[in-house]
């Protein structure tokens, strides 16, 4: 019993040590203190003021106006080829999306319409509704504008199908 306290106390020690906010580490070899940072150089419980502002050429891309960039691969959701200043964020009640992209207006404006996974709800016995399925109306869950931007880090990313010669 006397054992698996000690255990147990000694355990508590280093999740307490690891959840300490203090950003700096001493290597215990060079005894150098070192600031611990992620890509944005920046404390890693700094909020989301620190992240990179896109910044497009020019005018920003209009809906309707803008090619799409290619899949990286089959089942990725396509990225946005507009500008979503003024249409996020997405709220209940509030989704700018839907004004185009539902199956009728897109036929309409000529452009992709959500599919028909979009309307089949999951918790709900897979039911086929009449509006977007719940889990599917926050879009920017899995869409993100695209943007040709300078890498914070190289991507050396390649489809399988450019590994394959096809």
């Amino acid at each position: 019993m006397k054992k698996l306290l000690l255990i147990s106390g000694i355990a508590a020690m280093f999740v307490l040590a690891g959840c300490s906010t203090n950003n700096t580490q001493t290597n215990a070899v060079s005894n150098k203190t070192v600031q611990v940072t992620g890509i944005r150089k920046t404390d890693l419980n700094a909020g989301s003021e620190n992240l990179p502002v896109v910044q497009y050429h020019a005018p920003a891309p209009i809906p309707g106006k803008v090619q799409g960039f290619k899949k990286s691969f089959v089942t990725a959701p396509p990225m946005i080829p507009h500008s979503i200043k003024g249409m996020v964020p997405i709220k209940v009640g509030k989704n700018m999306c839907l004004s185009c992209h539902m199956p009728q207006q897109a036929k309409a404006l000529g452009i992709p319409a959500m599919p028909k996974d979009h309307f089949v709800d999951n918790f709900e016995g897979d039911k086929v509704k009449p509006k977007v399925a719940g889990s599917r109306y926050f879009c920017t869950t899995c869409h993100a504008p695209q943007a040709k931007l300078d890498p914070v880090i190289e991507n050396k990313f390649e489809t399988m199908k450019a590994n394959q010669g096809l």
